[in-house]
């Protein structure tokens, strides 16, 4: 009975350390996991803005000499965006109506830069007014939009978004003009990507 009894001893003894390690090893996992889930968000986040900020310094660049009011007026709307960008950590959500009123300052760059070759509308109840989305994950959609749509094209169009919810999704629609198909212009596929790697990650 001596022996069965250190030997229980000994299995408990054993069996506790082993859950302890197994314990930490789990945490530790979890943690790298949040780590390199952090890491990759944060690469995904500022892959985004680069991009636009390219594209937007092109057209300060070119209304410089036409038209020094709306390159003025550009670099001011730039910089009100860049700060609301800069403010966001990887991990943020923020209201539907901030992330709107953020896309509405991008879509007024860009009216500066196409004129009345750009037309937009976007239509939001306001009972999703205050529901929370990852921040910055709209803004590469009116990218897309303005790329394929008004960019190629010297014709005017027209962007239109529409937001509705139900008990357990948010819905947002953003739909543009077609041009001529002699005019599309192919894409990297990268904004679209960035979205559907970013949403996974946070949900």
């Amino acid at each position: 009975m001596g022996t069965f009894y250190y030997m229980l001893t000994g299995l408990i003894y054993y069996l506790i350390i082993y859950i302890q390690n197994f314990r930490e090893k789990t945490a530790n996992e979890s943690e790298i996991k949040a780590l390199v889930r952090d890491a990759e968000l944060n690469w995904l986040k500022h892959q985004i803005n680069p991009h636009f900020l390219f594209n937007s310094l092109n057209s300060i660049s070119s209304l410089t000499m036409s038209n020094p009011e709306k390159a003025q007026e550009m670099v001011i709307r730039l910089s009100e965006l860049l700060r609301y960008s800069l403010k966001q950590s990887s991990q943020s959500f923020v209201t539907i109506r901030d992330e709107i009123n953020n896309c509405k300052k991008y879509l007024e760059i860009e009216k500066v830069r196409f004129g009345k070759r750009l037309n937009y509308s976007i239509e939001a109840p306001e009972s999703i007014m205050e529901l929370t989305v990852p921040a910055m994950i709209l803004q590469p959609l009116f990218e897309n939009s303005i790329k394929f749509s008004i960019a190629p094209s010297a014709d005017p169009g027209e962007i239109i978004a529409v937001f509705d919810s139900n008990q357990n999704s948010i819905t947002v629609v953003i739909s543009n003009t077609i041009p001529d198909e002699t005019h599309s212009t192919k894409g990297t596929g990268v904004g679209l990507a960035n979205i559907t790697r970013r949403l996974s990650l946070l949900y």
